[in-house]
């Protein structure tokens, strides 16, 4: 082999290496939260935020998923689902509108159906005409089965509105139920060009049904209404044998048959009594949200047990296929590897582990954990926030758990907000009363009266020379090398601002930094960040939507991996961005498996070569295969004895015992 050869090979190999694409994609989640239900002659259809929907066949008991990750789905977190002529139509929290047929799937979206937003569409009305209402985020559109031809207002003048339910009665007028936050409009009715509020003084909207004669039923926090032509009929505890007010859910059986349900109870109405039917909660915390009735069978939805099935003796519970997770609501900043390679996380509920390899996951109730990470040696660390109980942090090993109770610390009332590992494995917590750092048993403290410190520390990272560099809201960046403090603003630096979101270090000791806008350090859009910031220590190069491929100038985290890429969580429902120092590549729904563009943390698993992500509370995890170890390349060549070696720049190396390398024209790993 020549050395123009070798050479051409490696840039062959080089490219292969930064155009290494994500692959193998799954959606992890759970099942155990059932938003909606509904049925045909054939199948149940369970919809789920964040596990996609399940398809049950109803005499063989078989069910199919419909998810992100395999494009049988647009989104994993369903709000409502409708059959019409065959055709199942979705509305989905965060991926628009699907369309699902024998043929396959379309997806409506604002980019190419005209809507306003891509977020929360439930209630579908069919017109006769072929036509159709779709229902959004306070908006109701005119829908002819490709793009939206009218819009109408819902109560622009609240923050957060969206329609639940669309129901046509006996004289043909469409009531349209919303939710609004201000509880000014809940209940509307479509005239042929508007929507005319219908105020009704018995309490806050939640669902409609219609019966079949046509009257409307009104399910409030106020009891239940029925609404025949003009007049009122209102049925609550106290005046019947409803057993508790608030209804959230309810639905229309072939007999005629009212059934309802609210947080913790369910009941039927047969025209003339209502019959309550027990309910056992399994589970602490849990609560019901959606009802189907199908002939004599009734299914119900809850949030922790999935699927139940009433029956004599109460709710019988219905596992689901692919409930991979307990609990698909993972906090923001949650997400750590430990060292057996089990993902760990938190959610408002407790802590949750899942190991990828085997499919187990194990959940532990214990209530809102505020942060995970993990330290050098594999084990797991929980932080607690300030208000949430006497326990500051846990410790979890392979063999014991250790809890740090707040009075053991020296800052025990002080507000803590991010622990961090530095690379001898002492313990870094970020506090509103500065830093402590614990080395064994001792613990240090650094704060204004001892440090620059001023402000609260945001982020920490610690670089190969085991210094660490911390951001703050107001005073730039510091770096401390266990002796010195060093700040950095921009006052001496070209740092775009003193408000320093993200920080984190690559493998050749340069730093990357999210800024945020002075005025709107807080929150999170694609529009208040400042960019992607290089920082060598010198000099500041800042990457952003104007100069970039970069869909976002805010970031929820930034990591870099084995092969020196950043990958960058963005804000503002953009993507997962990938920068090999070179090319940006982006990673949607359109382009991939990922179960939701706004991801919020991101974990590597380098030994397994994974890549996690934490995505918006609810909608569970993505993960995807990185190709850092093989470079794109399969399978790997292991050398002989006798091989001829050259490495990555063509210089002959006589038989080496660990690296990279080219033989016989192939890349070889040792």
């Amino acid at each position: 082999m020549n050395r123009r050869t070798v050479i051409t090979l490696l840039i062959a190999l080089t490219t292969l290496m930064m155009h290494a694409q994500l692959t193998d994609w799954q959606n992890i989640s759970s099942k155990n939260f059932v938003t909606k239900i509904i049925h045909d002659q054939n199948f149940l259809y369970i919809g789920t935020k964040g596990g996609g929907i399940v398809k049950m066949d109803k005499q063989s008991g078989e069910q199919t998923v419909l998810k992100r990750a395999d494009g049988s789905m647009t989104g994993n977190s369903i709000t409502d689902m409708a059959l019409h002529d065959g055709e199942l139509w979705v509305g989905t929290e965060y991926n628009g509108v699907a369309k699902v047929t024998d043929d396959g799937i379309e997806k409506f979206d604002r980019r190419n159906a005209g809507f306003r937003s891509n977020q929360h569409f439930s209630g579908f009305f069919f017109n006769t005409d072929g036509t159709m209402l779709v229902g959004g985020i306070a908006a109701l559109y005119a829908f002819d089965g490709k793009k939206s031809t009218a819009v109408y207002d819902i109560n622009p003048l609240s923050p957060y509105t969206y329609v639940q339910k669309m129901k046509a009665d006996v004289d043909g007028r469409i009531w349209v139920a919303c939710y609004d936050a201000l509880n000014m409009y809940n209940l509307c009715i479509f005239t042929s060009n508007d929507l005319m509020p219908y105020n009704i003084p018995y309490g806050k909207v939640n669902n409609i049904e219609t019966d079949k004669d046509g009257s409307l039923w009104i399910a409030t926090n106020n009891g239940l209404v029925k609404l025949d032509g003009n007049d009122f009929t209102h049925y609550t505890p106290e005046n019947s044998a409803l057993p508790e007010a608030n209804i959230i859910d309810l639905t229309a059986d072939e007999k005629g048959n009212l059934w309802m349900l609210g947080e913790h109870f369910i009941a039927k109405y047969d025209g003339t009594n209502f019959k309550a039917y027990p309910y056992q909660l399994n589970v602490a915390n849990d609560y019901l949200l959606a009802i189907d009735a199908d002939n004599d069978n009734v299914y119900v939805g809850s949030s922790f047990e999935g699927l139940l099935k009433l029956t004599d003796n109460g709710l019988q519970a219905i596992p689901l296929t692919d409930n991979q997770l307990y609990d698909s609501g993972i906090l923001y900043s949650s997400g750590c590897i430990d060292g057996k390679g089990n993902f760990c996380a938190c959610t408002q509920n407790g802590f949750q582990t899942y190991n990828i390899d085997t499919g187990e996951c194990h959940f532990e109730p214990m209530g809102v954990i505020a942060q995970t990470e993990t330290d050098r040696n594999g084990n797991v660390w929980l932080l607690w926030p300030w208000f949430a109980t006497d326990t500051c942090l846990v410790e979890i090993t392979a063999t014991a758990k250790k809890a740090f109770m707040r009075t053991d610390y020296p800052f025990s009332e002080a507000d803590a907000s991010l622990v961090k590992f530095d690379r001898k494995n002492r313990l870094w917590i970020a506090t509103n009363h500065g830093l402590y750092m614990r080395d064994g048993e001792t613990w240090t403290a650094y704060n204004k009266s001892n440090s620059s410190l001023t402000e609260t520390v945001q982020c920490m990272a610690f670089d190969s020379s085991n210094r660490l560099w911390c951001g703050t809201f107001g005073s730039g960046l510091f770096c401390f090398d266990g002796t010195k403090w060093s700040n950095y603003t921009t006052s001496n630096t070209s740092l775009p601002s003193d408000y320093v979101g993200t920080v984190t270090v690559d493998n050749n000791n340069v730093l990357w930094l999210n800024c945020r806008d002075p005025r709107y350090p807080d929150k999170m859009g694609s529009e208040y960040g400042l960019g992607l910031t290089r920082f060598d220590g010198n000099a500041c190069t800042t990457y952003n939507r104007n100069n970039s491929p970069l869909p976002s100038d805010c970031f929820w985290d930034v990591q870099v991996d084995v092969d020196n890429r950043k990958w960058i969580a963005t804000a503002g429902d953009v993507g997962l961005v990938c920068y090999d120092g070179t090319e940006w590549t982006i990673y949607d729904t359109d382009n991939s498996g990922i179960a939701l563009n706004e991801v919020t943390k991101i974990s590597l698993d380098p030994k397994r070569d994974l890549i996690w992500l934490t995505q918006y509370p609810g909608l569970g995890l993505s993960v995807a295969r990185m190709n850092c170890k093989t470079s794109s390349i399969r399978p790997v060549i292991h050398s002989k004895q006798s091989d001829v070696y050259y490495d990555l720049q063509g210089r002959l190396i006589n038989q080496p015992t660990h690296g990279m390398y080219i033989t016989n024209k192939k890349k070889i790993i040792k």
